[in-house]
């Protein structure tokens, strides 16, 4: 007989298994995913349970926490104390649209666009318009990670970067080597570059399988700098997120194409 998912979830080793994936973002190669279960005495039946509720996805490099997944370990945070209930409605948010179609951002504007890609890796299209771009090691894998669950769901995932021009960068190799990184995992990069550029916009488009439509629109750009900065995060609101697009796409055919990367 098929077990509940609070039976499931409330078995021993659960919580700390999914909260291991959930904390990391990241896909568990096999190797990983064996080690983690004999660490925390997941039994095979148990892993049989959590795999078939949902709570986990598959991809050929390995094993990530599914949506229903986070939202799950989110829960079990708050009831084990381990994070507030006020910060776990607000990462909710995230995985339920519908709880906050449009929300006010004072701090970590990229943080925010990163942890929602990761969240939401239902995407086929994301566009980034930002004159300066400068993303850490770690930043840059959460949006590596959050790319190759994409490509799971869809083999033709698109980036489009709208920046200022290379030779007004100090350091253009923070973003040269990312989009080259991206490109190996498969996804289709295109750089456009414009001297006039000071708007910072980032928009996620869901694929044909279906998903969330959101934009987030500001004063940061994508480098989490922790200055004191103000946004707008829109969900599915499509003629806004429309107009939004549209507005990115008329800056994109006034640039000109980053041919370096």
């Amino acid at each position: 007989m098929k077990s509940l998912m609070s039976e499931t979830v409330g078995q021993r080793g659960v919580f700390s298994f999914l909260d291991k994936f959930y904390e990391t973002h990241k896909i568990f190669s096999s190797t990983e995913v064996t080690d983690l279960i004999n660490e925390l005495g997941i039994t095979d039946r148990l892993f049989s349970d959590l795999f078939s509720a949902g709570l986990l996805e598959g991809t050929t490099s390995g094993l990530y926490i599914s949506s229903l997944g986070e939202r799950v370990a989110l829960l079990l945070r708050a009831v084990n104390d381990k994070e507030d209930l006020a910060e776990v409605y607000r990462k909710l948010t995230y995985l339920y649209p519908e709880l906050k179609p449009y929300e006010l951002i004072t701090e970590d504007i990229t943080g925010l666009f990163i942890d929602t890609l990761l969240s939401r890796s239902d995407f086929i299209r994301i566009y980034i318009c930002s004159p300066w771009i400068r993303l850490e090691e770690e930043q840059l894998d959460r949006i590596k990670n959050s790319v190759l669950k994409a490509i799971n769901k869809y083999d033709n995932i698109q980036i489009f970067i709208i920046t200022l021009p290379l030779r007004r960068y100090h350091y253009p190799e923070g973003l040269t080597n990312g989009v080259t990184e991206l490109r190996r995992l498969g996804a289709e990069v295109t750089v456009m570059t414009n001297a006039k550029l000071h708007a910072k916009l980032y928009i996620s488009e869901p694929g044909p399988h279906g998903g969330v439509h959101w934009a987030i629109f500001g004063s940061e750009n994508l480098t989490g700098r922790q200055n004191i900065e103000l946004g707008i995060r829109i969900e599915n609101d499509n003629e806004i997120l429309g107009k939004l697009t549209n507005f990115f796409r008329e800056i994109q055919e006034e640039g000109e194409l980053l041919e370096e990367v």
